[in-house]
């Protein structure tokens, strides 16, 4: 409180002595920058006592200054509170943090700066106008003028002596010099400038300002600013310098000045926030580099980065264990020769929508050759960056999903085969009959088996028997029939084929070659060091397939087909009556 308390009241009064003239009004406030700097690094409800102590400063001096006045209380409440404005629209504007670290700060500062400075020179220049014969937008214009210039001018420098981590950099021995050498340049550069009035050399400044800007970035311009503003003012302020040409006023040249101050302010305080930005995207970008490539280096998974015309530019060095390709022969070459010819079509056309709407990840499975010839599944995530309005570059992280798709078609055929014979179930079969219908391939016939006497081979000779007899006819029955003919294990001792394109008569004398061969193949009882055997007869139902009825309705008519099998002696073949 007691450093906030002294600084108001010296730069108070140094601000009354130095530079006050016409209509009463100090044409540069120099107290309000470093309190507003104050307030942007320290959370709200820590304003009050800092507030109360730059009063309490500013008051001070103005009674050792000046008779007491009535309206005295009022315009130093005015002067704080013209910090406190611009802080508020800086923090509601969410840049009382990153002040000065982005180029977009620059502008909401300066227009905080104005705002405050007016709402605070209003109820001033109307006390001021009530008491003296100055008109109110004189005074308002002068209050304007000074105190936004002086917002503008020492928050920059007070913002950079109050945060440590802008000096860390300088304590180096070759930063300190650099320092040393710009502060030394600049502040030669404005005595030589401000030192004489014979020459017009206000331009020579500018170039110190922005090589002390590039050389330390904020604090370069910061502290040439304020240089500048304090060498500067001092000599304009007792009559030197090359403003002293211009045939005016006192006021006029102190005004001036400031407004060239201003204009080296909206030179440097842009140029170091950007710079300040670029150092920070650089540092992130190095980071994140840094990042991807320990990832790149080190991840199972393919990592790939496309240019826009989809050659790769980098392929980590996992691409050589998993596909056994060289990570340097893929760069230069396109990344669609990597997919698999029946796939690429599709993913040119992915690709294209990913490459329109950059940020948006996009995944897809693709087949991929591998030298030796074989086929595996790859699942890609990608994501267009774009880099600049021409460059749009695409990343994209390549998983192997071999072991995977494996997985899952062992998982579908175990959901769809009969775990004994191998054979389609009840449900894969039926889905087969109902595929069938709907194609329009022509139409082929449906027949149910059924083992005959089956409980009385499992009674006589065990079930291991009985199993030996269902593999059996699952083994016949896979040798003579085509691969697009489907065969399924539908109940314990029931079998069904639906053979595709055959006409009812052909199918039926297939199913009685097969019965023949049934029941002359020997089938071993499976008793353990026995050599007994035995056969088994099958009887059959067919039915042809029709467009109009459903699977249920073929189903029910070959069961029908096979009971009359059955009640005519088994080991018989019928065909259903359609």
């Amino acid at each position: 409180m007691f450093a906030t308390f002294a600084s108001y009241a010296i730069l108070t009064f140094a601000a009354s002595e130095l530079m006050r003239a016409g209509h009463g009004i100090a044409l540069m406030w120099l107290a309000n920058g470093p309190l507003l700097a104050v307030l942007c690094a320290v959370p709200t409800r820590r304003w009050p006592p800092l507030l109360a102590a730059a009063f309490a400063g500013g008051l001070s001096v103005a009674l050792a200054l000046y008779p007491l006045h009535w309206g005295m209380p009022c315009v130093i409440a005015s002067e704080v509170a013209e910090a406190a404005i611009a802080a508020w629209l800086l923090r509601r504007w969410d840049v009382d943090e990153g002040l000065f670290q982005r180029v977009g700060t620059v502008p909401l500062f300066a227009g905080a700066c104005i705002v405050a400075a007016l709402a605070s020179g209003v109820p001033v220049a109307a006390i001021a106008a009530a008491t003296t014969n100055n008109p109110f937008p004189w005074i308002l214009r002068d209050w304007m003028i000074g105190h936004a210039l002086g917002l503008l001018i020492l928050t920059p420098t007070a913002f950079v002596l109050l945060r440590r981590d802008e000096w860390a950099a300088l304590w180096s021995p070759r930063r300190a010099a650099v320092a040393v050498a710009m502060v030394a340049l600049v502040s030669g550069t404005a005595i030589i400038t401000f030192g004489q009035d014979q020459l017009p050399l206000l331009f020579l400044p500018a170039l110190p300002v922005v090589i002390a800007t590039f050389a330390m970035q904020r604090v370069g311009a910061a502290l040439s600013i304020g240089i500048i503003a304090a060498i500067g003012g001092y000599l304009t302020a007792h009559g030197h310098g090359p403003v002293m040409l211009m045939q005016s006023s006192a006021v006029a040249h102190l005004q001036f000045f400031q407004i060239y101050l201003a204009a080296l302010f909206a030179t440097a305080l842009p140029i170091a926030a950007m710079l300040t930005q670029r150092a920070a995207l650089v540092r992130d970008l190095a980071e994140s580099e840094a990042r991807y490539r320990l990832l790149a280096d080190n991840v199972t998974d393919i990592m790939l980065t496309l240019a826009p015309d989809a050659t790769i530019r980098f392929a980590s060095p996992s691409v050589r264990e998993i596909t056994s390709l060289d990570p340097a022969s893929l760069v230069g070459t396109p990344a669609i020769n990597l997919v698999l010819e029946d796939d690429r079509d599709r993913i040119r056309g992915i690709r294209h929508d990913a490459m329109n709407a950059p940020g948006r990840t996009v995944s897809v499975e693709f087949r991929v050759r591998k030298p030796d010839g074989t086929i595996t599944w790859f699942e890609s995530n990608f994501r267009a960056v774009e880099q600049s309005d021409t460059d749009v570059a695409v990343v994209c992280v390549l998983r192997d999903l071999g072991g995977r798709k494996s997985r899952e078609a062992e998982l579908e055929r175990a959901a769809s085969t009969d775990a004994l014979t191998g054979l389609l179930n009840r449900n894969a079969f039926r889905d087969r009959v109902v595929e069938g219908l709907r194609s329009n391939d022509p139409p082929g016939a449906l027949a149910l088996i059924d083992l005959d006497h089956f409980k009385q081979v499992n009674d006589r000779h065990g079930h291991a028997a009985g199993d030996a007899a269902l593999l059996a006819l699952a083994d016949l029955l896979r040798s003579n029939l085509r691969a697009e003919d489907a065969i399924g294990r539908i109940g314990g001792e029931e079998f069904a084929i639906l053979f595709a394109g055959h006409t009812p008569g052909l199918a039926e004398t297939i199913c009685d070659r097969l019965r023949e061969a049934l029941a002359h193949t020997e089938i071993p009882t499976g008793i353990p060091g026995a050599t007994d055997v035995f056969s088994i007869t099958m009887s059959i139902g067919v039915v042809p397939l029709a467009a109009g009825a459903g699977a249920e309705e073929h189903f029910a008519s070959a069961d029908a087909a096979l009971y009359r099998a059955k009640a005519q002696g088994r080991n018989r073949t019928e065909r259903a009556q359609v």
